[in-house]
């Protein structure tokens, strides 16, 4: 993974402007994760830079989750869950990110079964009423 760094990293900023807004929590969150995969205490300059100078309206996320070419299906599943987490870390999670998320996993070449536990279901109208009986 670490062989990746700059793609995930701007994977992991693609979440966190998914919605458009950008919280403080969605950095520090992030930041975090980058730091685990590292295994450093303080993120590198170069992660600090990319952060900084990362611009949401020039970046193709279909593009960059199609550089990540990993053999195990669980590296591709990490990458997906640290995205998740990202979304999860301003406590709201909308349509946008949940297209973010399916984008990504689109272009890593996965489909909507293997990420149905990270994905948001929507429930049709005959469903609801079923949520509804005693």
């Amino acid at each position: 993974m670490k062989a990746h760094i700059d793609t995930i990293t701007d994977l992991l900023l693609g979440a966190a402007y998914a919605d458009k807004r950008l919280e403080g929590d969605e950095i520090a969150a992030l930041s975090s994760m980058l730091c685990k995969l590292l295994g450093t205490e303080t993120l590198p300059q170069a992660q600090t830079d990319r952060i900084g100078s990362f611009n949401p309206a020039k970046f193709d996320v279909k593009a960059a989750a199609g550089r990540l070419r990993f053999e195990a299906p669980e590296n591709k599943r990490k990458v997906l869950e640290l995205i998740a987490s990202v979304t999860e870390s301003d406590d709201e999670i909308d349509l946008a990110e949940d297209a973010y998320l399916r984008k990504v996993a689109a272009g890593m070449g996965m489909s909507d079964a293997d990420i149905k536990d990270l994905a948001i279901e929507v429930l049709e109208d005959d469903e609801l009423g079923e949520l509804l009986k005693p």
